[in-house]
């Protein structure tokens, strides 16, 4: 398992750089970040395996290299569209539209839909720490803390009453009945 790299940026390729260490060359990729050609490098990594490849992510900062695998836990988001979060916006900007429960946030990153969006923030919020509940003030200001949560997130009074009315009774919790909601909203 590689966890880093220290070495010399060889050549850089769009969103991915290749760093030589001790005469070996690895396909790292690193989103946006600017690097030049000869710069010495100490890159975080992970190392994605899967049936057909082995691929590379770098991160500056450890920090976001554990923000990284806390995206990659949320179903549906798997280490391309967790480094394309990153590559696209500041760890510090994510954190904070996850305690906001800002879904557009989300939505305007390429290859994130509402459902996504929603499970990121969802699966994540608690996660983050410190950053409070779902901020509903100046939304909606009738209904229960579910309905408003789920309002909130973008869906429908109707569509949300539908699945209301399917919710099973056993469920007590706020974040149980929201994430079954999540779960059953469209079918």
């Amino acid at each position: 398992m590689i966890s880093s790299l220290k070495g010399k940026v060889d050549r850089i390729f769009g969103s991915h750089i290749e760093v030589e260490v001790n005469g070996v060359g690895y396909l790292v990729f690193v989103g946006k970040k600017s690097f030049a050609e000869g710069q010495d490098v100490k890159i975080f990594i992970y190392m994605a395996v899967s049936e057909n490849d082995i691929s590379l992510y770098g991160f500056e900062k450890y920090e976001d290299l554990d923000l990284f695998k806390m995206l990659i836990l949320v179903s549906g988001v798997g280490p391309k569209t967790a480094a394309g979060i990153l590559a696209e916006k500041g760890s510090i900007e994510i954190l904070k539209a996850i305690g906001e429960a800002d879904v557009d946030f989300f939505k305007k990153i390429k290859g994130i839909g509402l459902k996504t969006a929603q499970r990121i923030i969802v699966d994540l919020k608690s996660k983050v720490g410190g950053l409070g509940e779902l901020d509903l003030s100046g939304k909606v200001d009738e209904g229960d803390d579910l309905t408003l949560s789920l309002q909130q997130l973008g869906f429908e009074r109707k569509e949300i009453e539908m699945v209301l009315k399917k919710l099973p009774s056993e469920f007590v919790e706020l974040e149980e009945r929201l994430e079954w909601c999540l779960q059953n909203l469209g079918r």
